[in-house]
């Protein structure tokens, strides 16, 4: 038994097996890590729709100097930019100030690769600057409550936040023979794109996070791991139905991905299932055949027994049957008589020993069409 589930294992390897359980391990992994991303967007689904939501007044510290340590775990707030120190200027528009600049030139160019030309970018200066800044109640001219936003850079998404205040693709000048140069060497040099993005004063920003209280001043913080710092110019609902649709499509694909799983775990099963079965029908029908083969031969050797030795054939007629008796023997090896009627061609040309051993797929050795089945017989 062991030597067949040897056989079988070599034997699904040999035939694509590996392949399955190579595609079900990466399927598992690739599934199981969108599983984590439904999850998690799940969860910050549901922990920004619970979010307690605080306006920033005299109201918010009296809450954070009652709370334990002066911190509210995980809170909400909106409220208008407003610098803590000087602004950062816009470099293509002084008219434009910020608290956060973001400016970055990329290197644009095609290269052949095999013969296939690809589009390359080359990230030439990314920067990234800051101020710290307040969160302030709309509309009041005197900041009596305001809150400091601490480590904005660690906010999620914080770039997507970010106002493009410039951009521009600057085109390399070439020529003729540079062009012809570049197509030759394999790479093309397209340009520079150039890109300003800003948080820009005086704009609305909601922020969720952890809200400390030290000394007289309030904070606004990165939260424990298990929630998200969350800087972002949309509405708290908005956020909710953005997360939730990241989940669904999350879902979706775990979903897909599951299919796709259970479907070649069951092409797996059924080609082992298929493997097994028919190692168990042809040692059925070996021993089925050893059997006749063992009362063939019996029956023959009581034959000889019968004649009379004297009785025998003159040398012509022994020649001529010698003859006969080789073209009765195996085409395969040679040695064996032919046992088996191969179907569906009908060919009775190898041994019993030679059918079970030809090749997958078996095939006739005379006219090479495919054996579906073969049957045993024994020339008298």
């Amino acid at each position: 038994m062991t030597d067949m589930w040897l056989e079988e294992g070599n034997e699904i390897y040999r035939r694509g097996g590996c392949g399955c359980l190579v595609g079900i391990g990466f399927d598992f992994i690739l599934a199981y890590g969108l599983h984590r991303l439904y999850k998690r967007a799940l969860r910050s689904a549901i922990n920004i729709e619970n979010v307690q939501k605080y306006s920033i007044d005299r109201e918010l510290s009296k809450k954070l100097e009652d709370a334990p340590y002066s911190v509210i775990p995980y809170g909400c707030i909106e409220g208008v930019i407003y610098p803590a120190g000087a602004t950062l200027k816009s470099n293509f528009n002084l008219e434009k100030e910020g608290v956060m600049q973001h400016t970055s030139l990329v290197e644009h160019k095609s290269r052949r690769v095999q013969g296939i030309w690809s589009d390359v970018k080359n990230v030439i200066r990314d920067t990234l600057e800051m101020i710290p800044f307040y969160l302030v109640p709309h509309g009041e001219g005197l900041h009596t409550t305001k809150v400091l936003v601490t480590e904005p850079n660690s906010a999620h998404h914080i770039d997507e936040e970010l106002s493009v205040t410039h951009e521009n693709f600057i085109q390399t000048p070439s020529d003729i023979i540079k062009k012809g140069m570049e197509l030759i060497s394999g790479e093309v040099h397209k340009g520079y794109q150039e890109t300003e993005k800003m948080l820009l004063v005086g704009r609305h920003l909601m922020a969720i996070g952890k809200l400390v209280k030290e000394g007289e001043e309030i904070k606004m913080m990165p939260p424990s791991s298990d929630f998200r710092y969350i800087l972002s110019q949309k509405t708290k609902d908005e956020l909710v139905r953005l997360h939730r649709n990241k989940a669904t499509i999350y879902k979706v694909l775990v979903g897909v991905l599951g299919v796709a799983g259970a479907t070649l775990i069951c092409v797996l099963v059924y080609r082992y299932y298929k493997k097994i079965k028919n190692y168990k029908d042809e040692q059925r029908r070996k021993e089925e055949f050893q059997r006749l083969r063992d009362r063939e031969e019996q029956r023959r050797a009581r034959i000889a027994h019968r004649r009379n030795p004297e009785t025998l054939l003159s040398n012509t007629n022994s020649d001529t049957s010698d003859n006969d008796w080789d073209q009765s023997k195996c085409v395969v090896c040679l040695t064996n008589e032919r046992e088996v009627v191969l179907l569906n061609c009908g060919h009775v040309c190898v041994c019993g020993d030679c059918a079970f051993a030809l090749p997958e797929p078996k095939k006739c050795p005379v006219c090479r069409e495919r054996v579906e089945r073969f049957v045993t017989t024994f020339t008298p």
